[in-house]
């Protein structure tokens, strides 16, 4: 039996195994817990799922995106899926998945008229400019 993290009012949770738990858009996981790295990956990811609860977007749209930009990501570091190698793309160093996920909300974002691009730059410039881990 799947628990959902994120019920949503009867939605079901698109990260649950019958959802894309497993395909090509899952974020990372040790023991089927969600790896953060960083705070700002998991405000990140309760940002996201926020608003997916509001119906902001359809989880299709971005999950499609995120698959984009993975895509573009693995093939800008020369990964090649059919021959991994040891450890796959995720031992990487240079392995951003959360700098996917935060360029496909902000695609989403923009495409839908919910912020501007100019808006996101402004903010993001704003939130770098702080002292670090704040």
């Amino acid at each position: 039996m799947t628990v959902s993290v994120f019920p949503a009012g009867g939605r079901p949770n698109p990260l649950d195994a019958e959802g894309d738990g497993d395909g090509p858009a899952a974020p990372p996981r040790v023991n089927g817990e969600l790896v953060f790295t960083a705070p700002w990956q998991s405000r990140l990811f309760a940002t996201t799922m926020r608003l997916w609860e509001q119906e902001r977007f359809e989880w299709d749209t971005f999950r499609d995106g995120l698959i984009n930009e993975i895509a573009a990501h693995e093939a800008e570091l020369g990964f090649d899926r059919e021959h991994p190698g040891e450890g796959g793309v995720a031992a990487d160093a240079r392995y951003d998945y959360w700098g996917c996920w935060l360029r496909a909300l902000e695609a989403v974002l923009a495409d839908l008229h919910l912020v501007s691009a100019p808006e996101l730059m402004v903010r993001g410039e704003a939130i770098a400019a702080r002292p670090p881990d704040h």
